[in-house]
């Protein structure tokens, strides 16, 4: 289990850009690049941070990182 705090601290040392923010019910990850212009967001739906540990919240921002690169990507096309 983890708090806000711990979680976005631990998605921060693995080097991904991304903030976590709740929600009411849910989740979200801000990926915000001044530099390019860009702000995105993608949600996930679970109402307490505390349902998963640290080390989860790292992988989900981990694909969602992912995702947001692709859909970023998709749009250069």
């Amino acid at each position: 289990m983890s708090t806000l705090a711990q979680a976005n601290r631990a998605i921060r040392n693995a080097n991904i850009p991304l903030e976590l923010v709740r929600g009411e019910g849910y989740h979200y990850f801000v990926y915000d690049n001044e530099e390019r212009g860009v702000y995105e967001t993608l949600s996930v739906y679970v109402p307490y941070t505390n349902i998963y540990t640290t080390a989860e919240w790292v992988a989900e921002a981990e694909h969602a990182y992912e995702a947001i690169i692709s859909d970023l990507n998709r749009g250069l096309d």
